[in-house]
């Protein structure tokens, strides 16, 4: 009998009108596919996304057959990412903007490692000089650089080894402070092993504690993730500071977690590979004790958080202003903090998995001030004029009664179910803009002195980064002129000192506010161009029915709200129903 292997389901997270991210059934890690991918073995050309085949961007895509991608039927529009979310993935979509933004993190610091010159000399192990003899039974004796078996001594614990060779190498501060090709210090590399001896005697010596290699790491954030409890003990003791994060954005704290992440990191990096169960690590953890290690040292980090203590109490004095309303059949239990009580509390209820979304009256707390100004633009479009409150709309007409939680929730509504024709079309605004502030700069560098001499160094600049890049490459070989290749460098790092005199200039400041500016709004108009392409792949199963319940001081939803929604109804085709159900005690 054949057995056959049928295909898992992919659950989709996110989509655009380019691409799509799932979570994958085999790793669990999430994988972005493109929407029409070669490797599909059916093409997504519909608005209506049938389940489609990909082939996993992980060790599996060997050993296990594609997995089926299924779209969601319940799904909101994220406008700021210009995308399509699956809210029954909420958790993944979460994890999905925290890899994105590590990223980000990542290519921040690796272009600020770049933009680095001469200013900081940094040490390697390659610049000791100490030699030794080898002597060989068959073969002729050759030389070695002693402190390489000085760093094997120290991996492997040998403390009387490594004791005898600070004593007596003069190559004992490179020893100390220096790094490999990784960035890794003597310390960090010792720290991941069971030698508490050996941090110890290296932090005696003066070994850096808070030293850091290419991914940011230092000795602590290394000894956390292998569960080295005593090591991490010896290094809070000498000022480790628990607070540093590596260029994935993670403080030691977080490399102690019981994540997928950490437990995957420490398998490659014994040897073990993903997805393949034949290639065993070269080191077997003994993974009750170092869980438990691990546990107990994110205990230690925590704990010494500061502010811990006032959290406690600010929780506890948000308790006391909050309260519990249940109903007589104990089914129904409504909860909201109030700061005052004549706000007005509103719930959005919409069919499917989504959840309920709660809006409380007021510009006071950041949604309110969103969503009031996203009500005063939506009037605007479906021809609303707000009632006016010349006590409380601070000067901008209509903002009292735009800020009523009814209206704040069907602003919400519209934001994540409805293309409005603004997000349909382009908007020339971003050009204009952008051309105006390009104009401003040109007469800025005619005009100003300091302005024209920043505006030349940065193209000089780009000319001697250009041509280092040419010549300061050691496979050029006999053709690698070290004398121009330092003359260069030093050329760079003369210009470096005078843009930073320069950045300190009012005129240069504006200049830089204005071509911030000007990238704000190409990356905006960008997404805007993102955003009308993602409206034509509009799914058609949209929904428009939604219930919004009340709780008002005045036991009644008030006329504006009432003709605003329906408006609303009415010019975008929804069916919106506002009730007020406050229950009299």
């Amino acid at each position: 009998m054949s057995s056959v292997r049928t295909q898992p389901l992919a659950e989709v997270v996110w989509w655009t009108d380019e691409q799509f991210c799932v979570r994958c059934p085999y790793c669990e890690e999430l994988h972005r596919h493109g929407l029409n991918s070669s490797s599909s073995t059916s093409t997504v050309v519909s608005r209506d996304y049938p389940r489609t085949s990909r082939v996993p961007h992980c060790a599996f895509a060997t050993t296990r057959p594609p997995y089926e991608c299924s779209f969601p039927v319940d799904y909101e529009i994220d406008k700021p990412k210009a995308r399509f979310v699956n809210i029954r993935t909420l958790m993944d979509l979460q994890e999905d903007e925290k890899e994105e933004s590590d990223d980000e993190a990542s290519l921040t610091s690796l272009l600020s490692y770049l933009a680095l010159t001469d200013t900081k000399k940094e040490v390697f192990f390659d610049h000791s000089t100490e030699e030794i003899t080898i002597q060989m039974e068959v073969q002729e004796p050759f030389t070695q650089r002693r402190i390489l078996h000085a760093i094997s001594d120290c991996c492997m614990g040998d403390v009387k080894r490594v004791k005898h060779y600070l004593e007596t190498s003069p190559d004992k501060s490179i020893f100390l402070h220096g790094k490999d090709t990784e960035g890794d210090t003597c310390l960090i590399m010792a720290s991941r092993e069971r030698t508490p001896a050996m941090v110890s005697l290296l932090l005696e010596n003066g070994a850096e504690v808070n030293a850091s290699n290419n991914n940011g790491r230092t000795a602590l954030m290394e000894a956390a993730l292998w569960g080295r409890l005593e090591t991490v003990e010896i290094l809070l003791s000498h000022g480790a500071n628990k607070t540093l994060r590596d260029t994935n954005k993670k403080r030691a704290l977080d490399l102690a977690q019981p994540t997928r992440q950490n437990r995957d990191e420490r398998h490659i990096a014994a040897g073990g590979a993903l997805g393949d169960s034949s290639q065993k690590p070269l080191y077997n953890e003994d993974v009750v004790n170092r869980d438990a290690d691990r546990r107990e040292i994110a205990r230690i980090l925590e704990g010494g958080q500061s502010g811990s203590g006032t959290d406690n109490h600010a929780r506890m004095f948000e308790l006391d202003e909050n309260f519990f309303r249940r109903s007589s059949d104990d089914l129904l239990i409504s909860y909201y903090s109030m700061p005052r009580s004549r706000k007005t509390v509103a719930v959005l209820e919409r069919d499917g998995y989504f959840p309920p979304k709660a809006s409380m009256s007021g510009w006071a707390h950041d949604e309110g001030r969103y969503l009031t100004e996203r009500v005063m633009k939506i009037s605007k479009i479906v021809g609303h004029n707000l009632r006016l409150d010349d006590r409380y709309d601070q000067g901008q007409p209509g903002k009292f009664y735009a800020s009523h939680a009814e209206k704040q929730l069907i602003a919400y509504f519209i934001d994540r179910h409805v293309f409005l024709q603004e997000d349909k079309t382009q908007n020339p605004q971003f050009f204009k803009r952008i051309e105006h502030l390009e104009h401003e700069i040109s007469v800025m560098v005619d005009r100003y002195p300091d302005v024209r001499k920043f505006d030349q160094l940065r193209k000089d600049k780009k000319e001697l980064d250009l041509q280092l890049l040419d010549k300061d490459d050691r496979l050029l070989g006999n053709e690698y002129d070290e004398g121009l290749v330092k003359q260069l460098k030093e050329e760079v790092a003369t210009i470096d000192r005078e843009l930073v005199t320069l950045k300190g200039q009012r005129e240069v400041v504006q200049l830089l506010r204005k071509e911030k500016e000007i990238q704000k709004c190409e990356d905006n108009w960008k997404l805007h161009e993102r955003l009308n392409r993602l409206s034509e792949r509009a799914p058609t199963n949209i929904l428009k029915r939604a219930t919004i319940l009340i709780t008002a001081p005045s036991y009644k939803v008030c006329d504006d709200c009432r003709e605003f929604n329906r408006r609303i109804n009415q010019d975008l085709g929804l069916s919106i129903q506002l009730y007020e159900r406050t229950q009299h005690y």
